[in-house]
């Protein structure tokens, strides 16, 4: 497949278009999407062959030394083929020139992706990662 890989944050379109092609049309509070990715690190979209939008990811944190991969997506007709270690790959390589040395980077896995992630050298250690959704 013929993915090509830009440096850039998502549009607020693009993030839900890809978002929502994955089921989590419901884990954002849109509204807040524009400022996230604004106050986002870096991130990467991706498009196929004549400019299909198929994937993207971006990086939060402090921008120093810790740093978390969040909203890693490919488009459904697209996993299976790689996409999701483009995207990777390409998040952990900004992250690097950005903070070159030592840093920590993080991020939260769905099941599914699990695999992909172990593929690329993660790995689970015993910490307790601990979250929650603050709602009005």
């Amino acid at each position: 497949m013929s993915y090509t890989v830009t440096p850039r944050m998502p549009t607020t379109e693009e993030h839900r278009e890809l978002s929502e092609s994955v089921g989590w049309g419901d884990a954002f509070w849109w509204q807040a999407v524009p400022a996230s990715l604004t106050g986002s690190t870096c991130g990467v979209v991706v498009h196929h062959g004549g400019g299909e939008l198929v994937g993207m990811g971006r990086v939060v944190g402090d921008g120093a030394f810790y740093f978390y991969i969040q909203d890693v997506v490919g488009h459904p007709d697209h996993q299976g083929r790689g996409l999701g270690r483009t995207i990777v790959e390409g998040l952990v390589d900004m992250v690097r020139q950005q903070a070159p040395g030592h840093c920590f980077l993080g991020l939260f896995a769905t099941s599914a992706a699990e695999r992909l992630y172990r593929s690329l050298g993660w790995e689970a250690h015993e910490m307790l990662g601990m979250w929650r959704v603050i709602r009005d």
